[in-house]
C-alpha cells in the first residue's frame, strides 16, 4: 500500500512537470514572437534615413501650435521601447532554453516569476504609450511629409508603429502566461 502511494506521488510530480514545461514552451513561443516583433518595429524606424527637412515654419503650420525642431523626435521613443524589448525577450529565451534543456533556474523561480510578470506588464505599459505616441506624432506630421516627399518614410512609421502594437499584445500575453506560471506552479 506504501508502494502505491509513492507511485501516485510520483504521477503526480510527473504530470505536474509536463504541464509546466507546456507552459514554459508556451512562453517560449510567445517571447519569440515578441522578440522578432521588436526587431521588426526598431529596424524599420531606424532604418529608414530619408531625410526631411522640418523648421520653425512647421509651428506656423499646426493651428495647435505643436513646435517641433525635428521629425525624428517621435520616433526615439517608440525606437527605444521596441530595442529594450528586444533585448529583454532576447535574454528571456535565452534563459527559458536554459532551463528547459537543464530543468534548473538560475535564481529563484518565485523571484524570477514575480521579475516576469513585473517587467512585461511594465514593457506593455510603455510600448503601448510608445505606439501611441508615435502613431499620433505619424499622423499629425503625414501631410506635411507628403508635401515634402518623404513617402517612404511615413510608410514605414505607420508599419512599425502597427508592429509595435502587435508587440505590445504579446508582451500582455507574456506576461499573463507568467503570472499564470508563477501562482499555478510556483507559488503552491
Amino acid at each position: 500500500m506504501m508502494d502505491h502511494k509513492h507511485t501516485s506521488g510520483d504521477s503526480e510530480a510527473i504530470l505536474r512537470s509536463k504541464k509546466e514545461v507546456k507552459w514554459y514552451m508556451a512562453l517560449l513561443g510567445i517571447r519569440i514572437v515578441a522578440f522578432v516583433l521588436c526587431l521588426i518595429a526598431f529596424y524599420m524606424l531606424g532604418a529608414n534615413e530619408q531625410k526631411v527637412l522640418v523648421n520653425e515654419e512647421i509651428t506656423n503650420w499646426f493651428s495647435i501650435g505643436i513646435s517641433v525642431k525635428t521629425p525624428y523626435e517621435f520616433r526615439w521613443y517608440s525606437f527605444s521601447a521596441n530595442v529594450i524589448g528586444f533585448v529583454y525577450s532576447g535574454l528571456q529565451i535565452c534563459y527559458l532554453v536554459k532551463y528547459l534543456i537543464t530543468k534548473n533556474h538560475t535564481i529563484n523561480p518565485k523571484l524570477q516569476g514575480y521579475f516576469n510578470v513585473a517587467f512585461e506588464q511594465t514593457l506593455a505599459y510603455v510600448l503601448i504609450s510608445a505606439s501611441s505616441s508615435a502613431a499620433t506624432a505619424a499622423h499629425l506630421y503625414k501631410s506635411y511629409w507628403i508635401e515634402h516627399g518623404a513617402h517612404k518614410f511615413i510608410e514605414m512609421a505607420d508599419a512599425s508603429v502597427a508592429i509595435s502594437f502587435f508587440a505590445f499584445v504579446t508582451f500582455a500575453l507574456a506576461s499573463l502566461v507568467s503570472g499564470f506560471i508563477l501562482f499555478r506552479f510556483t507559488i503552491t
